[in-house]
């Protein structure tokens, strides 16, 4: 019944679920295997400078931008390397449309921002004669980001600063890595700390829970393999092998207080070499 009532409700970004053990009780688990050197709780200090980067100061010469500060850091060092040619970039979630402002200022003059949000106000922040567009629909509609990918796509650059629902964050995902997303891209979600926030939580498992299940499929050439399979000139070296789409084209993960990173890039299996 439940499947049924979450398949019927989805459209309205509800779901009926039950939370995850740790984000109901809002507690912190850690395995006994850290030493307790690393687990005893120490004191952390508010921030007393801000990001010293071009980003930050683009940021802070506009409004209507709601930022983290310590996001900028991550931006500079993941997307420093768009900024020499044109890209394309699709942004979830537009809000007031400042953002989309930074990164046109960011970016390459030439390069195409694309913002798309639920609220059609949002539509008033595009700004056409400048590569900068607007449009109206829900992360949670494949056809809808179908539609977008058709139009800009594929995308340098896709950031998921949408609704932060736990199904959004997974559907969204789900629909644009393979399909909208350029090999060599990058696929950023950001806002995670909102998968330990209840109200957030509206799938049965949250988008960091199948992050985390990525960092395997990450490594899955080596599941069921030995170190000789993979050895240069070695009689059980193989040539080839069947692999998840994923896992042949994910280079990458980057962890981050709040921000997951996903590097996109046609991998060929690893080689090791015994001299």
């Amino acid at each position: 019944m439940r499947k049924l009532l979450n398949k019927l409700l989805i459209k309205f970004g509800i779901l009926i679920t039950k939370a995850p053990v740790l984000l109901a009780n809002q507690e912190l688990s850690t395995s006994d295997s850290f030493p307790v050197e690393l687990t005893e709780k120490i004191v952390v200090d508010a921030p007393t400078d801000t990001p010293d980067n071009e980003l930050f100061d683009i940021f802070s010469s506009d409004t209507d931008v709601h930022k983290w500060h310590h996001y900028f850091d991550i931006y500079s060092k993941h997307f420093e390397q768009y900024r020499d040619r044109p890209i394309r970039m699709l942004e979830i979630g537009v809000f007031r449309g400042g953002s989309l402002r930074m990164w046109k200022n960011y970016f390459h003059a030439d390069s195409t921002i694309v913002g798309i949000d639920i609220d059609k106000s949002c539509q008033a922040h595009e700004i056409a004669d400048k590569n900068v567009f607007v449009r109206i629909g829900s992360q949670a509609d494949p056809h809808f980001l179908n539609q977008v990918n058709a139009e800009f796509g594929p995308f340098d650059i896709i950031l998921d600063d949408g609704s932060h629902k736990t199904h959004h964050q997974i559907i969204s995902f789900g629909a644009l890595f393979r399909s909208a997303l350029q090999d060599g891209g990058c696929y950023m979600v950001e806002d995670t700390h909102s998968n330990y926030w209840l109200k957030h939580v509206d799938s049965g498992e949250t988008f960091i829970d199948l992050a985390k299940q990525m960092v395997d499929m990450l490594h899955e050439p080596y599941l069921g393999r030995k170190e000789t399979n993979f050895r240069q000139g070695h009689a059980d070296a193989v040539d080839q092998m069947e692999l998840s789409y994923l896992s042949a084209n994910l280079s990458g993960i980057a962890f981050y207080d709040s921000i997951v990173v996903f590097d996109k890039k046609k991998r060929y299996l690893p080689k090791n070499e015994l001299r």
